[in-house]
């Protein structure tokens, strides 16, 4: 399931509309609806406050496995350490991802500008 996918149903079991979502986050309805669709990707900062308003924790926006570190398996009494290990590498993964978009988009808009003050 892709992060929109999940943005858009932890959003409806809060019984939210996208302008509902996009007002408590301060942004337009445009770009809740965009990320829901896949068409965009949030970037770290607004992924995290997306997680907060839903109540959810961001390892459950990225990854579809819900491990927490301190998750004990029941039968042998140990931190299950090789899932957690795992669950921090994809989220590692998702956050370069994330993190190249980003940069991606800042690099368009530079020489978007440069080219500007040139003319």
């Amino acid at each position: 399931m892709s992060i929109g996918s999940k943005v858009r149903k932890y959003r409806e079991i809060k019984g939210w509309s996208q302008e509902d979502l996009a007002f408590r986050l301060d942004v337009a309805q445009t770009t809740i609806s965009s990320i829901e669709s896949d068409k965009s990707i949030p970037n770290s900062i607004l992924l995290n406050k997306i997680a907060q308003e839903l109540d959810v924790n961001i390892n459950d926006i990225l990854d579809e496995r819900k491990t927490n570190i301190n998750t004990v398996e029941k039968n042998e009494g140990v931190i299950n350490v090789d899932t957690s290990i795992n669950t921090f590498n994809m989220l590692s993964e998702k956050l370069i991802e994330l993190y190249e978009v980003r940069i991606k988009d800042l690099e368009q808009q530079v020489a978007y500008w440069k080219s500007k003050a040139k003319e």
